[in-house]
């Protein structure tokens, strides 16, 4: 018998992107990093993709790709974020499940995952389609192949769910062992059609070799009885049939899909149970699964849980998981594998039915009542007080259906005499969600319009379409999960709606707002700062939307305060400022300008106009923009205003509302990250004067403080904070001079990279704090060596450069001295390829030559680097050990 491992990991995050930037606002939260996606990748995904294995010394002796060894599924929304924001990790993703087509007789570790993680159960059939063909469509464009299976999100199934699965030719699902209801023998046998099972035994080949006709055949359907699993008891080891069935309940030999059942035990056990701790004890309950009983030639183990538990819940699950599958595994011959290579060597030969749920709405892995925690009050929950309810959970459902209803009609409505059928060319809408090209836009309308298209058809076109994406996506699953209806993932989705109606008011030119206000008026908030669903629209999701005259608000006065260039991109909306005229006195900034904006998602195209007032320090700044639609002249508008300005300065705020007219806007309406941006710069003033209070403070009263500390006394915060912040300063601006000194060309390098005279500064600030024992802030002084060490470690890997080593050395020894936060898993990863791909053919050379005393030197430097990031370097330097035992013995190499 064969003991095989599957162990699957879901990888998602709930999407967190603005509805309307399609970006990321900074989460406090997640400090010290800018939001949860950058957080968990730093934690998990990309630890994942250079997983550690270490020896009892705690160094690292291989790094290894965890996604080549294990099925996994990630969310598209988070694969595009990753794409995006950390193309390392995603390219590490993609190369594995190519690797595991080669290893796996051609079955990938990859799996699909409907598309933005809705709960397939309680979609309408057409949403259901819709979330299958969109995850299928993104899968195959990341993964260059079509996927075998679906990830179901929060394992949610019912029969119908099966049955769209199998329309789009999943060959199998991933579900909990609670959910298998019951369970059969079957077999399936090809009998002629017309004759008798006996008559189709006795015919022989020869006959049907003579024969010219090809004798119809039909599968006949042949089981045991039914024994019930609906407590978890199901044999996880091996797969199972679902049968689709007739209108009589009978099976359909043609329809059907396999399904994995993971090992419930081990599952939590990894999940909640800190199994990970120890790969030993946890390679040993896997191998305890297997049994010597029965005649299958294979047996399985399937593991599945939260891809996120692998580093970001369980620290160093990367690790346990590493060397569980390269190291105990082997050991007690366990392979490793994927769930379809499984499949295709040990197909099912039992039948399965899946629980119902209450009233046919079907089951999850994550609640306990079919899946009612996603659309009432099933008493599944989250974090939060005890007496807190989740009754909002039914009423905000049901606004959405209402909206996702009463949208519908209006697609339909609009989109009829323009589309061949609307809802294929959603289906087919998400080639233009995944690229976003021009290309992408003229395919899709040659394949759907029903005639060439005008301009203002072919937006519309596009409007609807949007709308329906984020109709799509207000169904995302976390929105129901936790405890409260103001907490950030129900907020996402209550945004998503309101991008939607905004979409819909634009298609329309009426308001659709009420009644979804209306509705959402009747899910009841536990806190009472929002009452209801909303005042939960009212002060978290308004304050999100962007317009596009809120945006050239944030451009104008980014352009005041930051000089914004001409062009510029804001997200995926691209700013071309035509005009811009300035007047300044002492204490007045007025500035007019017009401004292009096109949306990336939309391609709508707009011209707007604006007028800027500021009167000192920013708190006087307003902003009017203005609609330039031609049913005015912007030219003559603003040579009046400039003409009169020296007139009107004092009076200016009140006669620009009657005179220019628009929207009033002001640093508060800019976009979030822009606007701190602005502020950062407005504060640098008062900052500069604080700085060098604080610093007076620190040179006046250091003698005190040095004394303090003879006498084993701690700082007040009255003289460690101007100290702590004035020597960070320091240290900040000490570095930064040797940034162009320490550059990678050529004439600089010969600055002396390696001398300690340059560094001489900077260690005096680091003493200096010590003495004091303060602990400075060195995240920029971090970055920049940071980027420095990295830049020779790719020079070394370009040119296996002996040199740069050298100056590598020396960076890495004044990182240690100034006590930097280095990002060493980043450092290491680069050392790792190096040591694979240059080290081991240089140590080659040396040992064919043994006279090739540069490389030899190289070498040994680049060595001593891997022994500094804890690299275990045994093996290299037992390679050199007798050339260096012979250089010993012979004369010429003696100092």
């Amino acid at each position: 018998m064969e003991k095989c491992l599957v162990i699957h990991g879901h990888f998602y995050q709930p999407p967190r992107e603005n509805a309307w930037t399609e970006s990321i606002v900074r989460q406090d939260s997640a400090h010290p990093y800018h939001d949860w996606n950058e957080r968990i990748n730093a934690e998990c995904y990309r630890p994942n993709a250079f997983a550690r294995i270490v020896d009892h010394t705690n160094r690292i002796v291989n790094i290894v790709n965890n996604y080549e060894q294990v099925s996994f599924n990630f969310g598209p929304t988070l694969l595009s974020w990753l794409e995006r924001y950390s193309p390392v990790t995603y390219h590490r993703i993609l190369e594995a499940d190519k690797a595991s087509v080669e290893r796996f007789q051609g079955h990938g570790n990859a799996i699909a995952q409907a598309y933005n993680h809705a709960i397939l159960p309680l979609c309408n059939a057409r949403d259901k389609v819709t979330q299958v063909r969109w995850g299928i469509a993104d899968f195959c464009y990341r993964f260059n192949r079509e996927p075998e299976a679906m990830w179901l999100p929060e394992t949610a199934v019912n029969d119908a769910t099966l049955r769209v699965l199998i329309d789009h030719g999943m060959k199998f699902v991933i579900l909990s062992p609670h959910q298998a209801k019951r369970i059969r023998s079957f077999a399936i046998t090809e009998i002629e059609h017309g004759a008798s099972e006996h008559e189709a035994d006795t015919t022989s080949n020869e006959q049907r070799a003579t024969s010219n006709e090809q004798p119809a055949t039909i599968k006949a359907f042949q089981a045991g009885e039914w024994v019930g699993v609906e407590h978890g008891e199901i044999d996880t080891r091996q797969a199972y049939r679902w049968f689709d069935k007739d209108a009589e309940g009978h099976p359909l030999p043609e329809r059907y899909i396999d399904i994995f059942f993971y090992d419930g035990g081990l599952s939590r056990g990894v999940g909640f149970e800190h199994m990970l701790r120890d790969a030993g004890n946890f390679a040993q309950n896997i191998d305890n699964c297997f049994s010597s009983n029965g005649a299958a030639k294979a047996q399985l183990v399937s593991i599945a849980t939260d891809g996120e538990t692998y580093g970001h819940h369980e620290r160093y699950g990367d690790m346990g998981l590493a060397f569980l599958l390269n190291v105990e595994a082997p050991r007690r011959h366990i392979r490793a594998t994927n769930y379809a290579e499984f499949l295709a060597a040990n197909p099912p030969a039992m039948e399965v039915e899946i629980k119902e749920g209450p009233n046919g709405e079907g089951t999850a892995w994550s609640c306990a009542h079919g899946v009612g925690r996603w659309y009432r009050n099933c008493g599944c929950r989250g974090d939060g007080p005890r007496e807190w309810t989740q009754e909002w959970r039914g009423p905000l459902r049901q606004a959405l259906d209402n909206l996702r209803d009463e949208l519908a009609a209006l697609t339909v409505e609009k989109s009829q005499d323009l589309l061949h059928d609307v809802w294929e060319a959603r289906n087919d809408y998400i080639e233009i969600i995944l690229r976003r090209t021009p290309e992408s836009y003229a395919s899709f309308l040659e394949k759907n319009q029903k005639r060439p298209l005008s301009e203002a058809e072919r937006l519309l076109v596009i409007h609807l379409l949007e709308m329906q994406r984020q109709t799509q996506l207000m169904y995302t699953s976390c929105g129901w999960f936790f405890t409260e209806l103001s907490g950030i993932e129900t907020v996402q989705v209550i945004q998503y709606a309101a991008c939607a109606v905004r979409l819909a008011e634009h298609v329309t030119g009426r308001s659709h707002e009420a009644r979804f206000l209306s509705d959402l008026k009747k899910a009841r908030s536990n806190h009472h700062d929002f009452k209801n669903g909303e005042g939960v629209y009212r002060k978290l999701v308004r304050p999100a939307m962007v317009s596009f005259m809120r945006l050239v608000n944030t451009h104008a006065i980014r352009t005041l305060f930051a000089g914004a260039p001409a062009q510029e991109r804001l997200y995926h909306y691209t700013i071309n400022r035509t005009d811009l005229v300035e007047k300044r006195t002492e204490n007045t900034t007025f500035m007019i300008g017009r401004a292009e904006v096109e949306s990336g998602i939309t391609t709508v195209k707009r011209a707007y106009a604006f007028a800027l007032l500021n009167r000192g320090a920013g708190e006087g700044v307003k902003s009017f923009v203005k609609r330039d639609d031609g049913s005015w002249n912007y030219a003559e508008s603003r040579e009046a205003l400039i003409n009169d300005f020296h007139k009107l300065e004092h009076e200016i705020v009140d006669e620009l509302p009657r005179r220019w007219g628009g929207e009033a806007y002001d640093l508060r309406d800019m976009l979030a990250e822009e606007r701190q941006q602005v502020v950062d710069i407005l504060l640098q003033d008062r900052l500069s004067a604080i700085s060098g209070i604080y610093s007076h403070i620190y040179t006046q009263y250091r003698s005190l403080m040095q004394a303090l500390r003879g006498l084993g006394a701690a700082l007040p915060a009255e003289l460690s904070v101007p100290a702590r912040y004035t020597l960070s300063q320091r240290l900040r601006m000490e570095v930064e001079k040797l940034r162009p000194g320490l550059s990678l060309d050529a004439t600089s390098r010969k600055t002396g990279v390696t001398d300690p005279e340059a560094y001489k500064p900077c260690l005096e600030v680091a003493r200096a704090a010590q003495r004091l024992g303060l602990q400075l802030d060195n995240e920029s002084a971090s970055r920049i060596f940071q980027e420095m060490i990295e830049q020779r470690l790719q020079h070394v890997f370009n040119n296996s450069a002996g040199a740069s080593c050298k100056e590598i050395l020396v960076l890495v020894d004044i990182a240690d001295r100034l006590k930097l936060a280095l990002d060493e898993p980043s450092i290491q990863n680069q050392i790792f390829s190096i040591l694979n791909e240059r080290v081991e053919a240089m140590i080659d050379r040396i040992l064919a030559a043994a006279q090739i005393e540069p490389e030899y030197d190289a070498v040994s430097d680049f060595l001593r680097l891997a022994y500094r990031f804890n690299f275990n370097i045994k093996r290299y330097k037992d390679r050199l050990k007798p050339l260096e035992q012979a250089w010993s013995q012979d004369p010429r190499y003696w100092p």
